[in-house]
């Protein structure tokens, strides 16, 4: 008989892989904050070491570079956590999708648009800012870009199907009314800036959606 040789497994602790992620989100929060606050330029990876409680060799190992850093805060700034289940898997996206009619569908989607502003308006202006001055940034920027066009025309297309969208608009450009009015600088603008109350800003934002794309029927 053939004697086997035991296959050797690889070891996961669970209670490793927890401070793993302890430290990652450390990190980013970190980074977000002073990205937020003094801005992308002026935040060194020093810096962001220090404010996390680690050493800059950790801060590369468990996140990356500073582009890195700069787009992991925003992906968890745009969901609430730093679970790897993206925006439309989520369970809030799945319940405002179910809904069959299509005004009430974007009215909805414009609470989420509203409740994403007031946790990502910041960090996104943080963006902007870096992806001017800085062309390692830039891709960053592009691809948030890219991400938001392609969330832009889901919502077209789950309201094209629960009704009947206005006379005179075509998919592509009701996209991009989407892609505009779910950009969270008219969040800043609006809100932290020219201080309107986010009800006001959710409202402003349904109606807008709601003309753009199914008239005034």
């Amino acid at each position: 008989m053939t004697q086997r040789t035991p296959v050797k497994r690889p070891y996961r602790s669970p209670l490793r892989a927890a401070h793993a992620g302890q430290t990652q989100r450390a990190i980013i929060d970190a980074a977000t904050r002073l990205f937020v606050e003094i801005g992308y330029g002026a935040t060194s990876m020093d810096a962001i070491a220090q404010a996390a409680g680690v050493s800059r060799a950790t801060v590369f190992t468990a996140v990356g570079g500073k582009a890195a850093l700069l787009k992991r805060a925003y992906d968890v700034a745009l969901v609430g956590d730093d679970e790897p289940v993206s925006l439309p898997d989520r369970a809030a996206s799945r319940a405002i999708r179910s809904e069959p009619d299509p005004r009430r569908y974007l009215e909805l989607y414009a609470g989420l648009v509203a409740d994403l502003g007031g946790r990502v308006a910041a960090v996104y202006e943080a963006i902007r800012g870096a992806a001017s001055a800085d062309p390692g940034v830039r891709p960053v920027w592009d691809k948030i870009q890219q991400e938001r066009r392609i969330g832009a025309a889901h919502v077209v297309a789950d309201t094209a199907a629960k009704g009947p969208m206005r006379d005179g608009i075509d998919a592509e450009s009701a996209a991009d009314i989407v892609w505009v009015l779910n950009d969270p600088g008219l969040y800043h603008l609006l809100v932290n800036v020219r201080g309107w109350p986010a009800a006001r800003y959710r409202e402003w934002v349904a109606a807008s959606l709601q003309h753009e794309l199914l008239g005034d029927r």
